[in-house]
């Protein structure tokens, strides 16, 4: 059987009864591991929940060359290869279906005009969920009360994201904290079962990608709550899956909010 990556997928679009064949949404991070184990834990969390009811959730692996490709430009590029679907398998149809790109801003770390320019190239090809400086500071926010008791503390660090033994500073400081090295240990996709802890304190961080740039930013849970309540048959069954997940109340208008234009 092939590797499943960015260029085989799945194709089976799945119905439940004489429910209408769902949607699907594309994750694609730009980590080969970390994000990957993450979004491919929330997905299997949230089936089966068995929701989003109207829209399945699909975490891109990327193997091969392609797992070495992960500059944002690059995963446009593979954006757009899953929707263009050329050779069908991706199954992407485009009434229907659509992708959501992960990646860490810290690498246009003073050059905010490329940043903005490459950031409004997404638009129209795939939403996106920023994170600054990197996916390593939403995996914190798994922890109680993590803004308070460890980012906060650490946020000018954290922000300046310097190496210590050869590892990023929130690398090391989320590895740490997590009781795991996140770039190697696949228990990083079970962090999934706290996505509620971690949506709950994400408004506490800078939520616009396009004011990402030198903030804390995470506007991953946003993103990801926005495709459920896309996906949800109702403002009540969303306030459910969002009671289930544990999410606050007040955390969850970034859903309805559209959080993460490049406008």
């Amino acid at each position: 059987m092939a590797p499943l990556n960015s260029l085989s997928t799945w194709s089976v679009r799945s119905a439940g009864g004489n429910r209408r064949p769902k949607s699907k949404c594309f994750f694609i991070g730009e980590g080969p591991n970390t994000e990957f184990w993450y979004l491919s834990g929330l997905a299997e969390r949230l089936a089966r929940m068995d929701v989003p009811e109207l829209i399945e959730l699909r975490a891109v692996e990327r193997t091969g060359d392609e797992k070495g490709q992960s500059a944002p430009v690059k995963l446009l590029d593979h954006a757009r290869k899953v929707k263009d679907d050329a050779d069908g398998r991706f199954g992407f149809d485009p009434e229907l279906d659509s992708v959501v790109v992960f990646f860490d801003a810290d690498i246009y770390k003073g050059d905010e005009e490329r940043y903005l320019r490459e950031l409004k190239a997404f638009d129209g090809v795939a939403d996106v969920a920023v994170t600054y400086p990197s996916f390593e500071l939403f995996l914190l926010l798994h922890l109680d009360d993590a803004v308070a008791g460890v980012i906060g503390p650490n946020e000018g660090e954290i922000v300046a994201n310097g190496y210590v033994n050869r590892r990023r500073f929130v690398e090391v400081l989320a590895s740490e904290k997590l009781g795991m090295n996140v770039k190697r240990n696949k228990a990083v996709g079970s962090l999934s079962e706290r996505f509620g802890v971690a949506a709950s304190a994400e408004p506490q961080l800078n939520r616009e990608p396009a004011k990402a740039l030198g903030r804390l930013t995470s506007n991953v849970a946003a993103r990801v709550l926005g495709v459920v309540r896309r996906g949800s048959s109702s403002d009540e069954s969303f306030a459910r899956t969002c009671a289930k997940l544990g999410v606050a109340p007040d955390a969850r208008g970034g859903a309805a909010e559209g959080l993460g234009s490049a406008e």
